[in-house]
């Protein structure tokens, strides 16, 4: 069975058409092979919930939702849902995707504070997974001459989002520019529909 997904474009497409009263044409399409799946989304606004109607060939799914920052990302798993039919009890919940509704981007744990710590102290290179489909990949050198540090850290493959630069001071007063400079790297990379 193919998995369709949705992508951040039509995610940041319901983001906004969650607010409206319309009905809006869309395509999902699969991983590997890229079938495409259109379906129809009907969108009926209230004060105080939003009514939403999801035409998938001769299929017709309806589902209400209270109003809310994040409606769009429950609004997106209920359309994968739908198109990928029901989960295979038998498949580990490991291997199963993270439903839109519960992704957290940039969350820079206490284990990776740690991490980036030492690495500050020490020198070296490593990959901080904080959600994202690419790690951040952050390279640290320690100056010899003075007490600094050269930084190079990026997030992406195809156009990768980078940043370099060198800052000299205490451990901790590094630490925390090197932090403030993850933090920033990652609020860049999250998907614009999941930044509220």
């Amino acid at each position: 069975m193919s998995k369709f997904k949705i992508d951040n474009r039509t995610l940041a497409l319901l983001h906004a058409q969650v607010n409206l009263s319309e009905t809006f044409n869309h395509t999902l399409r699969s991983a590997p092979r890229r079938e495409a799946l259109a379906f129809r989304l009907k969108v009926e606004r209230n004060k105080t919930d939003t009514h939403f109607t999801v035409e998938l060939g001769s299929e017709r799914h309806t589902l209400t939702l209270t109003n809310s920052k994040k409606m769009h990302l429950k609004l997106a798993d209920f359309i994968e849902e739908i198109a990928n039919g029901p989960v295979d009890p038998a498949t580990p919940p490991d291997s199963l995707p993270i439903p839109h509704a519960s992704r957290r981007y940039g969350a820079f744990e206490v284990e990776h504070k740690q991490q980036v710590f030492e690495l500050v102290r020490t020198g070296g290179a490593i990959k901080l997974d904080l959600g994202f489909e690419q790690p951040i990949n952050l390279a640290i050198h320690r100056n010899k001459t003075r007490t600094g540090i050269t930084t190079i850290m990026s997030i992406g493959v195809k156009s990768p989002r980078t940043k370099c630069f060198t800052v000299y001071g205490t451990d901790i007063e590094l630490y925390g520019m090197v932090a403030e400079s993850i933090n920033h790297l990652a609020a860049a990379a999250t998907p614009a529909a999941h930044a509220a």
